[in-house]
């Protein structure tokens, strides 16, 4: 069975965007992945950033995941690479790499244009190859999430991005099946170009735009989509299996009912 891994944003106890990463502490998170079966975690650049503040060093976030067996690591997620002099996206990839060496993470996850603001795919590619330099400097991976509202939604347009030897692409099950996109496309990418597979489930129903119906996910196998044909799809990349479930409801839930759900419905699907 491959492992699991636990998307940030599963047991943050928020919804994204609000004024804190999240409502439970680091450490108590990764006890929780830990209890739940868990084997890697997926920390956000802002809780890094969050626990920098708080006065803990980049050791000690360390020892935490070595504490509690979480070895699969990786740091989610920034856009805006692509607007030149954008200095909000100066300072996500800043910490995004430094908290990926602070943890002992190979790779950092990106998205593209979510506002469709017309830029070219060229342009797009080009920004790519320079943030894919800077990463490669840093010994890191940029895997490029394919988003069902964005510029980079499908296999095609995302296959032109893979020119960098460190540059991956992130397969949503979500984004896949809202997409629209066939699982035989998955098998147009190289199986060495993946870095990241997430799996969640939704309901039949898109609730307002694409961009609300994201923050409404189901635990794996309580909604439509065929996550037994995307985990079979996605086997030949060798990945772990994130799990990614946003949702006001997965936000209030306690901690470690949160992981514990969120683990066992996803480990089903692979037994």
């Amino acid at each position: 069975m491959r492992d699991l891994i636990c998307s940030f944003h599963t047991t943050s106890g928020v919804m994204p965007g609000g004024p804190v990463a999240s409502r439970h502490g680091l450490a108590e998170r990764l006890a929780a992945c830990t209890g739940a079966g868990y084997r890697g975690y997926w920390l956000h650049w802002r809780d890094y950033a969050e626990q920098r503040l708080a006065g803990m060093s980049d050791g000690a976030i360390r020892a935490l995941f070595d504490r509690h067996c979480q070895r699969h690591r990786g740091i989610e997620f920034f856009s805006d690479w692509f607007v030149d002099g954008n200095a909000a996206a100066a300072v996500a990839e800043s910490r995004s790499f430094d908290a990926a060496q602070a943890i002992g993470a190979d790779t950092v996850n990106v998205g593209a244009d979510f506002a469709g603001r017309g830029f070219s795919l060229e342009h797009m590619v080009e920004r790519f190859d320079a943030l894919c330099g800077r990463a490669a400097g840093r010994g890191l991976r940029i895997g490029l999430e394919l988003v069902a509202w964005s510029d980079v939604s499908d296999v095609g347009t995302a296959l032109r991005f893979l020119k960098p030897r460190n540059a991956a692409l992130v397969l949503d099950a979500w984004h896949v099946f809202r997409a629209g996109l066939p699982l035989p496309d998955l098998a147009r990418i190289p199986a060495d170009r993946v870095s990241c597979v997430q799996v969640s489930d939704a309901s039949a129903t898109v609730r307002g735009t694409l961009a609300d119906d994201t923050r409404h996910r189901l635990f794996c196998s309580d909604g439509v989509f065929d996550l037994t044909g995307f985990l079979k799809a996605t086997e030949r990349f060798g990945t772990p299996v994130s799990v990614e479930i946003i949702s006001p409801e997965v936000a209030r839930m306690p901690l470690a009912e949160a992981a514990r759900i969120s683990c066992e419905t996803a480990g089903r699907l692979m037994r």
